[in-house]
């Protein structure tokens, strides 16, 4: 396995459990308080604790996928299906005919 896929799984496992553990925490408030249940005061603390520290761990992971899909590294070098196309350009610009839609950057 490469390190850039070893890499990107373990991001993506962090990404996961950090918004499962934020998602968990968010829900259980989320009825306790439209329920009018009072949780436990060891409870709120443990749940603001879990979403305290899944945070930082979530923008952590959301950055570092989002520098990786921009390194030029991970950019496709081309286009599939489009073999011939830089030759056809060629040609039409020879003969002087414009097709902008043809060009691959």
């Amino acid at each position: 396995m490469l390190k850039t896929e070893k890499l990107e799984k373990t991001l993506n496992w962090l990404l996961s459990v950090s918004l499962a553990l934020l998602a968990l925490s968010s829900l259980v408030f989320s009825i306790s308080g439209l329920s009018g249940i009072a949780l436990p005061d060891w409870l709120v603390r443990t749940l603001g604790v879990v979403g305290i520290l899944s945070l930082p761990v979530t923008i952590y992971s959301t950055v570092k996928k989002m520098l990786a899909a921009k390194s030029p590294a991970q950019a496709p070098k081309s286009v599939p299906g489009a073999r011939g196309t830089a030759k056809k350009i060629k040609k039409n610009k020879k003969r002087g005919i414009r097709n902008n839609w043809l060009k691959i950057t």
